[in-house]
């Protein structure tokens, strides 16, 4: 089993690390990377506008990160007077390292998980602001909506795609013999099959693919890959886990 690990910076390289460490070949594919969101300077008033017990959620720690030192550089503070959601763990870490925030987080760490929090059931009425990246998270936003809150978007960080790294390591890839691709979110994973040629195309559908929710193994298998696990997170350990701790994953078909 060779392993590529698709995933941001710097958690693309640590799981490489872990997992050459542990005996598995493994090779980095951070071809995403970030920068500030657009959002960014209209965040503090956005916050500052609403009513008591109105609802921040963070969709990832990068979300919290982002926002937390744009407005700590511009002297402004997390109003008090708000409660504050966070997608997993991770997220609810970081709220409390960059912040100071206790978030309220859920046990299943994706949108559905949110979606299942009491102060989500019955949000009428309730103002919700989403920090995210530049898209993403619609069914969080759209299945709030239909509960009749007032739901809006802040974009706190931006995604850029390296198509041009990806056509370069392609080859490298195939001579590595990589046939087990970790992807961590839906967005790598539909970039990746837009992004790799023709040519290469056979090979990428060939591999088997260990992705971090339901949600995204569905996509997956619509794409139309065959060898499909889910790692049940998106941590660095889920991915590690389902690797080491399965007999034989590069020929597995796990659809579940």
């Amino acid at each position: 089993m060779t392993v590529l690990v698709v995933r941001p910076a710097p958690e693309c390289d640590a799981l490489v690390k872990q997992l050459i460490e542990a005996g598995v070949k493994a090779l980095p594919a951070p071809l995403l990377s970030f920068q500030p969101g657009d959002d960014l300077p209209a965040l503090n008033q956005a916050l500052q506008s609403l009513k008591k017990n109105s609802i921040v959620i963070a969709v990832s720690p990068r979300a919290v990160s982002y926002s937390c030192q744009y407005l700590d550089t511009n002297g402004e503070t997390w109003p008090n007077t708000l409660t504050y959601l966070a997608v997993g763990q991770k997220t609810a870490d970081s709220w409390m390292a960059h912040c100071g925030i206790k978030a309220v987080k859920p046990d299943k760490e994706d949108s559905e998980g949110l979606l299942s929090l009491n102060l989500l059931k019955k949000p009428a009425g309730k103002e919700v602001i989403i920090l995210r990246g530049d898209n993403g998270r619609e069914l969080l936003s759209q299945t709030l909506i239909q509960r009749g809150a007032n739901v809006c978007y802040l974009s706190a960080y931006r995604r850029n795609w390296s198509d041009e790294q990806l056509l370069a390591s392609v080859e490298h890839w195939r001579r590595e013999s990589v046939d087990t691709l970790v992807v961590s979110s839906g967005e790598q994973l539909e970039l990746l099959f837009q992004g790799v040629s023709d040519k290469h195309r056979h090979w990428l559908m060939l591999c088997h693919i260990l992705v971090p929710s339901q949600r995204i193994c569905n996509l997956a298998i619509e794409i139309g890959f065959s060898k499909v696990s889910c790692a049940d997170g998106a941590s660095n350990t889920h991915f590690f886990n389902a690797l080491v701790n399965t007999n034989n994953p590069g020929k597995s078909d796990d659809r579940q």
